[in-house]
C-alpha cells in the first residue's frame, strides 16, 4: 500500500512537470523572443496616437438672498435656495464635462461639452453647448470643424462677458487657415451658419443660398510675443426676426466682437498686463432703438506671485442711453494659496435721454468681499457677501437694495 501511494505521488509529480514544460513550449510558440516587446510597442503606439482629454467641474452652494425697496405696497423677496454665484447657471448648480479626442496619425478628432444646470432629470435633460468633429490638414495649416460649433478661436474670452458669434443650436461648418509662412500665429477663416435669432413668423419665402451666406461669420486672430488680437464679424439676412417685428424688413443688423491683449508691459514690470474686449450689436439695423447695442471692457492688472490688483472699466451704449462702469478688484494669497481673501467694488452711472432716474448720483454701487479656502488646485469652498444699491426705472422711491450670502463649493479637474 505504501509503494502504491509513493507511485501515485511520483506520477502526479511527473504529470505536473510535463504540464509546465508543455505550457512553456506553448508560450514560446505563441510568443517568440521579443514578442512581448512588439506587443508593448503596438500598445504604446496606440496610446500615443490616440489622445483623450477629459476635464470638468461641479459647482453648487447655499444661497440666502434678500431684495427690498422703499415702496409701501411692494412685496420684498427673501429666500434660501441651493445655488452658486460662481458662474454656475441660474438653478441649483452646474455639472460640466469637457471631452476632447484626437488621433495624431490622422489628425482627426472631436470636442464636446456636456452640461447640467438643473439636476432634476424629469424637467431638464443635459445640454450639449457644443459637440463637433474636426480635422487638421496640410501640416496643421487648415482646420475644418463640423457640427454643433463652439470653442471658437475668435471669441472674446472674459471676464465680464463671453461671446462667440457661431450659432450652436443649428450647427455649422468652420474653416480656419493658419499659414506657416507668416511670422507669429495667424488664424483666418469663416463659418457657414444659420440664423442666430428666431425665425420671422411673417416670413413666407423659402431660404436661398444667398440667405445662408448672409448669416455666415468671418474671423481672424493674430498673436506674437508683443500682442494678441482676435475678432469676428457676423452678417445678417432677413430670415430672422429683429426689426421685422416693428415693420422693418427683418434686418436686425450685423455683429462684431473683439479681444486685444498686450504682452510688452510684463517685460518691464513682471505681473503687469492690459487687455480689452467688446461687442457691437445691430450694425446697420433698421430699428436702431431696438437693436443697436455695444459693450466694451478694459482691464488693467498687476499680479505678482501673491497679489492680484485689477481695475475694470466698462462702457455700454444704446440708442438713447450710455452706462459707465468702474470695478476695482483685489486678491491676496496666504499660506501658499490655501487661504485667499478678495473683494470686488463696483460703481456704475448712466447718461442720456433714457437715463433710468434723472439726477441720481449713480446707477448702482456694489461690494462683494469673499473668503476662499483651496484644498488643492481645483477644489475649494468659499463664502461671500454681496451688497448692491440700485436706482430702478419708474419706481418711487427709486432705490432698491439687494443682499445675498453664498456658501459655495467647487471642484474642477
Amino acid at each position: 500500500m505504501k509503494r502504491i501511494f509513493i507511485l501515485l505521488l511520483a506520477m502526479m509529480f511527473s504529470f505536473s512537470l510535463f504540464a509546465q514544460e508543455q505550457e512553456s513550449e506553448d508560450e514560446l510558440d505563441n510568443n517568440p523572443p521579443g514578442g512581448n516587446i512588439v506587443k508593448d510597442n503596438v500598445m504604446n503606439n496606440f496610446l500615443t496616437s490616440n489622445i483623450l482629454k477629459i476635464s470638468g467641474e461641479g459647482k453648487s452652494g447655499v444661497l440666502w438672498e434678500k431684495i427690498e425697496d422703499r415702496q409701501a405696497d411692494s412685496e420684498n423677496i427673501e429666500r434660501v435656495r441651493l445655488h452658486s454665484k460662481d458662474d454656475a447657471g441660474s438653478a441649483f448648480g452646474r455639472f460640466r464635462l469637457n471631452l476632447e479626442y484626437i488621433n495624431t496619425d490622422l489628425n482627426l478628432g472631436f470636442k464636446a461639452r456636456l452640461q447640467w444646470d438643473q439636476y432634476n432629470n424629469n424637467q431638464n435633460a443635459p445640454e450639449w453647448p457644443y459637440a463637433f468633429v474636426f480635422g487638421n490638414f496640410f501640416k496643421d495649416q487648415l482646420t475644418l470643424s463640423v457640427g454643433k460649433l463652439g470653442s471658437s478661436p475668435w471669441g472674446t474670452g472674459g471676464p465680464e462677458m463671453w461671446r462667440e458669434l457661431e450659432v450652436s443650436r443649428f450647427g455649422g461648418m468652420r474653416i480656419e487657415y493658419k499659414p506657416s509662412f507668416v511670422p507669429g500665429n495667424l488664424n483666418i477663416g469663416f463659418v457657414l451658419n444659420w440664423i442666430d435669432d428666431v425665425a420671422d413668423a411673417g416670413h413666407t419665402e423659402d431660404p436661398t443660398i444667398l440667405n445662408l451666406f448672409s448669416e455666415s461669420v468671418i474671423g481672424a486672430s493674430y498673436s506674437s510675443k508683443w500682442f494678441m488680437i482676435r475678432m469676428a464679424y457676423r452678417f445678417d439676412s432677413p430670415l430672422d426676426a429683429g426689426a421685422a417685428r416693428s415693420g422693418g424688413d427683418g434686418q436686425e443688423g450685423t455683429k462684431l466682437i473683439y479681444r486685444v491683449e498686450e504682452y510688452m508691459l510684463n517685460r518691464v514690470l513682471p505681473g503687469m498686463s492690459v487687455w480689452a474686449l467688446g461687442e457691437i450689436i445691430g450694425i446697420g439695423a433698421d430699428d436702431k432703438a431696438s437693436n443697436f447695442f455695444t459693450r466694451n471692457w478694459l482691464f488693467v492688472q498687476y499680479a505678482p506671485p501673491r497679489l492680484t490688483a485689477q481695475l475694470r472699466f466698462g462702457y455700454e451704449v444704446t440708442e438713447n442711453r450710455s452706462l459707465f462702469y468702474v470695478k476695482p478688484y483685489f486678491q491676496y494669497n496666504f499660506l501658499g494659496g490655501l487661504l485667499v481673501p478678495s473683494v470686488l467694488f463696483g460703481y456704475a452711472q448712466d447718461f442720456g435721454e433714457s437715463k433710468i432716474y434723472p439726477g441720481s448720483p449713480y446707477s448702482y454701487i456694489e461690494v462683494e468681499p469673499k473668503l476662499q479656502v483651496n484644498f488643492t488646485r481645483g477644489a475649494y469652498v468659499a463664502f461671500s457677501y454681496y451688497y448692491k444699491m440700485e436706482y430702478k426705472f419708474a419706481v418711487t422711491p427709486p432705490e432698491q437694495q439687494t443682499q445675498w450670502m453664498n456658501l459655495r463649493f467647487g471642484i474642477s479637474f
